[in-house]
């Protein structure tokens, strides 16, 4: 069955879109939807991907040219999704699939639920937490204080995400929670080291991915999302800093 260049345009476009919103690096994007819509048909493809949206254009065998933008305003990190697509990507590539059923699995992908429940996910949290702090020896009531302060922060963003807070908000009330934990716990067990509990409760909110991925734009020459996506760190990071601080200040 012939695809036409608006079937093109969308299956690519959808793919682009996708990545973009769970995290995954310009050039792998860019390259997705490359590939996506030569093995559909296209004799040139052309995208432009910026972290706040996809553009991309595509041209067929008869030389008739579409152009397609996606907005993209909310962005997550979701590996799986993004392995999801490339796989399909590779399989549209290599003909083991057809268009229709193509596009079928990817509006499930980019329609399937985020993520674990909020239990699981505040378990995985406090392990991070609870972890940090054993590479900082602490001692099994630090490890536990911090172990709960990164479960809170966990919590603090299943609110936040539902109140639909503006950005960075979550970072911020995270960062303050976790500072009161360890305050508060310091208080009452003198004996309690406070820096080893917050810094093994912020560990969550570190951004860690956003930078792996800034660095690589950059060495990959997409200078405009590279220094897009380091901003959006560093500020995360400021958000953080800041939570922790206002608390500290009052302490003193």
């Amino acid at each position: 069955m012939a695809i036409s260049l608006e079937q093109m345009v969308s299956l690519a476009g959808i793919a682009g879109e996708v990545m973009l919103k769970n995290g995954a690096e310009t050039y792998r994007i860019e390259a997705t939807m490359d590939h996506m819509a030569k093995a559909c048909g296209a004799s040139k493809v052309e995208s432009f991907v910026i972290p706040t949206g996809v553009f991309l254009t595509v041209t067929d065998e008869v030389g008739r040219t579409l152009t397609v933008m996606r907005r993209v305003r909310n962005r997550t990190i979701n590996l799986d999704r993004i392995s999801k697509v490339n796989e399909l990507s590779r399989r549209l590539v290599a003909q083991r699939i057809e268009y229709e059923d193509a596009k079928r699995i990817l509006e499930g992908i980019s329609k399937e639920r985020t993520g674990f429940s909020l239990l699981p996910s505040m378990l995985a949290s406090g392990a991070i937490g609870g972890g940090t702090a054993v590479l900082q020896n602490a001692l099994f009531f630090e490890i536990a204080a911090a172990f709960t302060a990164a479960m809170i922060v966990r919590y603090i963003a299943h609110l936040v995400s539902k109140l639909r807070g503006v950005q960075f908000t979550f970072e911020f009330l995270g960062g303050m929670a976790v500072a009161l934990c360890g305050v508060l716990l310091h208080s009452l067990w003198p004996h309690l080291r406070p820096d080893a509990v917050i810094i093994g409760g912020i560990m969550p909110l570190v951004p860690g991915v956003a930078i792996t991925n800034a660095i690589r734009d950059v060495i990959a020459g997409d200078l405009l999302s590279g220094l897009s996506r380091g901003l959006e760190a560093a500020l995360t990071s400021v958000a953080v800093a800041m939570g922790v601080v206002i608390v500290l200040s009052f302490k003193v």
